[in-house]
C-alpha cells in the first residue's frame, strides 16, 4: 500500500513539473518525460500521455489602459467540451530580442540579455486588479473577468504591463489510481501525464501619450514549419511599445502577412518571422511595411525592402 501510494504521489509531482505554455501559444500540448526508473533491473518506462482537457480562448487580445479608460471585461471561454478549472494571475514577462516572450522568473536562464531585458520591465501589477482568480467554465460556455486600473496623478508618462495569464487546473482525480499503478508490469514504470494549457494577454497601463516611433532594419530569408519565412528587424524608439501587423507585398501581390506584433519598451528591437504564401524568385524585390492595429484605419510606422538573392 505504501507503494502504491507513492506512485500516486509521484504521478502528481510530475504534472507539477510540466511548463506552461509561452504568451504567444494559445493551444494545449500533449508532453511525455523520460524517467529512470529506481531498480537497475527495471527494463522500461512507459509513460501513456492523456490529453489536455480543455481548449480555452480569451478576448480582447490586448488592453490599454489610461487616463480616459480604467476598467475591462476580459472573457475567457471554453471551446471543450468537459467543464474546466482555470486560474488567473498576474504574471510580468520580458520581451528578447528574438521576440520570444520568456517570464521575468526564468530569464536568469537566457544568460545576460535576458537579465537585461528583465531589468527594463516595468510592472503595472501595483496598479492592476483582477477578478476572480479562478473560474469554471462549462463546456461551450465562457465567463468574465474584470479587470481594474489605477494610476495616481503625477505619475511618470512610462509605460507599465503585466501579462493577464489564464491557466487550466488539473481536475482532482488525476493521476493514476492504486489499482492501475499495481496492474504495470514487473520492473516498468507508468505514469500519466496531463499537459496544463495557459493563455496570456498584456494588459498596459500608461501615464501619458504614447510616443514610440518605428523602422525597419535588416531583413533575410528564413524558414518556419509551414515553410519558407522572412525575417523582419522592427526597430523602436521611445517610451512605449508598439503594436501592430507586417505585410509582405511584391509589385503585382501580397506574399506574407503577421498580424499582431508587437515590440515592447525593453527591446530596442527585435526580430519578426512573416511566413511567405510563395517562394520568393531570385531578384524580386519585397516591401515590408509595418502598420499600427488599434482597430481604426491602418497606420503605417514603418517600411523597408528586401530583394530575394
Amino acid at each position: 500500500m505504501k507503494a502504491d501510494l507513492a506512485m500516486k504521489r509521484y504521478s502528481r509531482t510530475m504534472l507539477a513539473l510540466l511548463p506552461l505554455l509561452s504568451p504567444v501559444g494559445a493551444w494545449a500540448q500533449q508532453a511525455s518525460l523520460p524517467i529512470t526508473a529506481p531498480k537497475a533491473d527495471a527494463a522500461q518506462v512507459s509513460v501513456p500521455v492523456q490529453a489536455a482537457a480543455a481548449n480555452i480562448n480569451i478576448t480582447p487580445r490586448r488592453v490599454i489602459f489610461d487616463r480616459t479608460k480604467r476598467t475591462e471585461a476580459v472573457y475567457v471561454f471554453n471551446q471543450g467540451t468537459t467543464p474546466v478549472a482555470v486560474d488567473v494571475a498576474l504574471i510580468d514577462n520580458a520581451m528578447l530580442p528574438s521576440g520570444e516572450i520568456v517570464p521575468l522568473s526564468r530569464l536568469g536562464e537566457r544568460g545576460a540579455a535576458g537579465e537585461a531585458a528583465g531589468a527594463k520591465v516595468r510592472s503595472a501589477k501595483p496598479f492592476v486588479l483582477a477578478a476572480p482568480s479562478r473560474l469554471t467554465l462549462p463546456p461551450g460556455q465562457g465567463k468574465t473577468i474584470r479587470v481594474r486600473a489605477t494610476l495616481a496623478d503625477g505619475a511618470d508618462t512610462s509605460e507599465y504591463r503585466t501579462h493577464l495569464t489564464v491557466t487550466t487546473v488539473p481536475a482532482p482525480d488525476t493521476g493514476l489510481t492504486a489499482e492501475q499503478a499495481a496492474a504495470a508490469e514487473k520492473g516498468e514504470l507508468v505514469l500519466r501525464i496531463q499537459s496544463v494549457f495557459g493563455i496570456s494577454i498584456p494588459l498596459i497601463v500608461r501615464g501619458g501619450e504614447p510616443d514610440a516611433t518605428g523602422s525597419i532594419g535588416p531583413m533575410a530569408a528564413a524558414t518556419v514549419r509551414e515553410g519558407p519565412a522572412l525575417s523582419v528587424t522592427l526597430r523602436r524608439k521611445g517610451t512605449t511599445s508598439l503594436y501592430g501587423n507586417i505585410e509582405l507585398r511584391t509589385a503585382k501581390e501580397i506574399v506574407g502577412v503577421a498580424r499582431g506584433i508587437a515590440v515592447y519598451p525593453e527591446a530596442d528591437e527585435r526580430e519578426a518571422l512573416v511566413p511567405l504564401l510563395r517562394p520568393l524568385k531570385k531578384g524580386e524585390v519585397v516591401t515590408a511595411t509595418y502598420s499600427a492595429d488599434d482597430g481604426k484605419k491602418p497606420v503605417a510606422i514603418a517600411s523597408g525592402t528586401y530583394t530575394a538573392p
